[in-house]
């Protein structure tokens, strides 16, 4: 049975989280939900506007798109805190974004990438192509349990992953052969031989 409370409190749960130790607590939760991308094209979005009101506080929206929960952990969190990063752009008034909300400047990158991520650019979307780095990796395996991190899921998407649009084709996993330094990207987690070292490539 989907339970969409579960899914949010999760959510929740990694916001907190990634608050606590890329932020120092600084940021205060917005409110999380997951609903269809409603063909925006992207995995998440946070809201301009502090458009959820409780009494005298409002607050804004970090959502996470339902369609595509299933992709692998580090997706998932590279998601949460790219979000994160336009929050606290916004708390602090620094303007990431142009053309409608679709180009990611330098500014952005620079503050994603002081917060646990590597920012790369899209020709069309700017600098918006969103990995982990190697140490929020490390820490999260810590934090999650590895196998947590490079096995598990948000089992309640729908398993079809994202269709169409030229920001999917980009988001992949980098992988680095140990003897070469060769790097590969696939969509999803992979197990592949370097075929000039005969070493598997790590995750990175």
């Amino acid at each position: 049975m989907l339970e969409i409370s579960a899914i949010v409190k999760k959510s929740e749960a990694l916001f907190d989280l990634f608050n606590a130790h890329f932020y120092n607590g600084e940021l205060t939760r917005p409110a999380i939900t997951v609903s269809p991308d409603g063909g925006r094209g992207a995995y998440g979005w946070c809201s301009v506007d502090e458009i959820w009101k409780t009494g005298d506080d409002t607050h804004r929206e970090i959502n996470l798109c339902a369609e595509y929960l299933d992709r692998p952990m580090p997706e998932v969190c590279g998601t949460m805190l790219h979000e994160m990063a336009h929050l606290y752009n916004l708390h602090h008034g620094i303007e990431d974004v142009s053309n409608n909300g679709y180009y990611h400047n330098k500014r952005f990158k620079d503050t994603a990438e002081a917060h646990g991520l590597v920012i790369e650019k899209h020709d069309k979307y700017g600098w918006t192509i969103t990995t982990l780095t190697p140490e929020a990796s490390a820490w999260l395996a810590e934090a999650l349990g590895d196998d947590a991190l490079h096995a598990s899921r948000l089992p309640e998407g729908n398993g079809k992953g994202k269709k169409g649009g030229s920001k999917s084709k980009n988001r992949s996993i980098k992988y680095v052969c140990p003897e070469c330094g060769t790097i590969i990207r696939a969509t999803r987690e992979v197990n592949v031989i370097c075929g000039d070292c005969g070493v598997p490539f790590e995750w990175e």
